[in-house]
């Protein structure tokens, strides 16, 4: 099937050679000066000027006769643009060959190796900010000085005024007595903060918190040097809206270009100020090589109509964890942390939440031996967030609406996790397409009517699927639940395991052949999810099984249909009724009984004990 991937407005990143560069940089901005004095900072904005120039050169001063330099061109979110390298070769001084570049502000980041092609522990290190913007093109011109003692240090931005809870990454650039940049050992830059304004991580990340004046300080403990930038933080006073759509975006996978897709389809519903979509979004080159960008961003949505460019308002750019690696999106932690940011800075009447992600219903497929559970896989770092983890990751917060644009996660025991966390829950039994919810569908009565009840309302995310032309040919299936009638239907599964169980013995052929024959979902050798409503229509028409099983059966259908408020499927999966559970044998539940014990379900009902047990 096709991949849709988006365009995002950006800097041009030029392919090719490395290009290595020590903290350094005289560059001219608009006919003359050091890059970096012009006023402006990196995360500043420019006009669409025509490209400019870098020249970057360097002395090498007492460095090895074979030392080497790597020279990266990286944005204000620290993204590497272009790489190059510069050897030495026994030369006093060296340079690359003019490079073309947008308009706009970087870094210039060079770090310097005491052998050719970027070999050895490296010598040290240095970076300046470069200056692109102009009416006319820049030639920058970048020196740094390698072997020179630094004597000063200089920070960018050198003033910064920022909204609280947005995010500014600093650059330090040493320098020498003559002003040029030179290298300082790796990692010896230490940050913080002053005034109780924010934070700042180890690579220079900047997060306001507090409204009020402070700074931000750069240290270096040898060569004692230190800068500071003021930093002015003003209160956001967050607007009430009716309606906050809150996106946990993991497509640290291969999943990535339909994150693009799904972005877009958001822009397309964004119009009512008062549904507000809200986005944290992860993509990562090392999981997937075609993602758009690298980390993990938040956006605020913005209504547009162009179907290839994301034009909303990046909120927050390069979130990292203390260590300044990017935010792990399977750590049910960082799922918190996002909401309690949401419902805070984008507080509304009414809340949906949105998982976004590969899913495997309570249980993943096999994967190399690994049959680890649960959904957000990010596969930069192998992690996951396991079902049983979802109060943790909630927290206190409660949702109108908790939707699974993942596959296989309208499951019993997913949902029963939910009960008091989620007034409805939206998803699929089956495996949906890869592009997952058609957003444009599935919020537009949000967008017109959002004053609607919430019951009415989520009936989009039914719709949405059925109706879309390109899910035709596919497995559909999508249901609302009402997490409130949950306890009744788990009682009733509760008195159906107990008669499985009890009759187990002479009902050895029938389970069996429910199981072979109820609708399934995905199925595999370690996967047994079997629509709810099937497998009582199957037991209830098998002419042996006992009285008191068929009675069961027919207090779960009768609590069934009361739970589910919505429920659509194709011609693909037919036997659908809007929830699956577990339908195990039980050789193959031993398995991972110890897993399925830390579900709620499990700890509050008898369906364990069947699974088994169960022929």
């Amino acid at each position: 099937m096709n991949r849709i991937f988006v365009r995002f407005q950006r800097l041009t990143c030029v392919r090719g050679a490395f290009i290595t560069v020590p903290l350094l940089l005289l560059a001219g901005c608009g006919g003359g000066g050091v890059a970096g004095n012009s006023g402006r900072n990196l995360g500043d904005t420019c006009p669409g000027n025509p490209q400019g120039t870098i020249t970057y050169s360097t002395t090498w001063g007492s460095t090895p006769s074979g030392a080497s330099q790597v020279i990266q061109l990286r944005d204000a979110a620290g993204n590497l643009l272009r790489p190059d390298t510069l050897n030495r070769q026994g030369a006093s001084s060296s340079s690359l060959p003019p490079i073309s570049f947008g308009a706009g502000v970087y870094e210039l980041k060079v770090t310097l190796y005491p052998q050719p092609n970027a070999t050895g522990t490296p010598l040290g290190e240095t970076s300046v900010v470069v200056d692109l913007c102009g009416g006319t093109p820049v030639d920058a011109q970048i020196t740094t000085a390698a072997g020179v003692a630094v004597k000063t240090l200089t920070l960018n931005p050198i003033s910064l005024r920022l909204n609280q809870q947005q995010t500014r990454r600093f650059v330090a650039t040493p320098r020498t007595n003559q002003g040029v940049p030179g290298f300082l050992p790796v990692g010896s830059v230490h940050w913080s903060v002053l005034g109780g304004i924010g934070t700042i991580n180890s690579t220079g990340v900047f997060t306001a918190s507090t409204p009020g004046s402070g700074s931000v300080v750069g240290n270096v403990t040898s060569p004692p040097l230190n800068s500071s930038s003021p930093v002015t933080v003003d209160a956001f006073n967050p607007a009430h809206g009716k309606w906050t759509v809150l996106v946990f975006m993991n497509a640290a996978n291969d999943l990535a270009p339909d994150s693009d897709l799904n972005m877009n389809q958001m822009e397309q519903v964004a119009g009512n100020p008062n549904v507000r979509f809200v986005v944290q979004w992860k993509e990562s080159h090392a999981a997937f090589a075609g993602s758009t960008f690298e980390g993990v961003r938040r956006y605020l949505v913005k209504p547009d109509t162009d179907p290839n460019t994301i034009n909303s308002e990046l909120v927050q750019d390069n979130l990292v964890d203390g260590q300044g690696n990017a935010l792990d999106m399977g750590n049910p932690q960082t799922l918190l942390d996002f909401i309690t940011w949401g419902k805070q800075f984008y507080p509304a009447d009414r809340y949906v939440l949105v998982l976004w992600n590969h899913g495997k219903g309570w249980q993943r497929s096999p994967n190399g031996g690994d049959r680890t559970r649960g959904f957000s896989f990010d596969d930069q770092y192998g992690t996951h967030i396991d079902t049983w983890q979802l109060s943790q990751a909630l927290g206190s917060n409660t949702f109108d609406i908790v939707a699974w644009d993942a596959s296989l996660m309208q499951m019993m025991e997913v949902n029963y996790e939910l009960r008091g966390k989620a007034g409805f829950v939206a998803g699929s039994e089956e495996s949906p397409p890869e592009q997952g919810y058609p957003y444009q569908d599935v919020f537009k009565a949000f967008r017109d009517t959002p004053d609607a009840p919430t019951a009415t309302l989520s009936k989009g995310f039914v719709d949405g699927m059925l109706n879309n032309p390109l899910y035709a040919g596919l497995k559909i299936t999508q249901s609302v639940i009402d997490t409130s009638k949950l306890n009744a239907l788990a009682s009733a599964l509760d008195s159906l395991g107990t008669e499985l169980f009890n009759n187990k013995g002479t009902m050895g052929t029938i389970i069996n052949q429910v199981r072979n024959n109820a609708q399934s979902y995905s199925p595999n050798s370690l996967r047994y999810y079997r629509d709810i409503g099937d497998v009582c229509k199957l037991l209830k028409a098998d002419a042996g099984t006992p009285a008191s099983v068929k009675t069961a059966a027919t207090a779960v259908e009768t609590a069934l249909a009361a739970a589910v408020v919505w429920e659509g499927h194709n011609s693909h999966s037919p036997n659908s009724n809007g929830l699956a559970i577990d339908f195990s044998p039980g050789g193959t539940f031993q398995s991972y009984r110890a897993d399925y014990l830390q579900l709620k379900f499990a700890q509050d009902t008898f369906w364990d004990e069947f699974l088994g047990a169960a022929p």
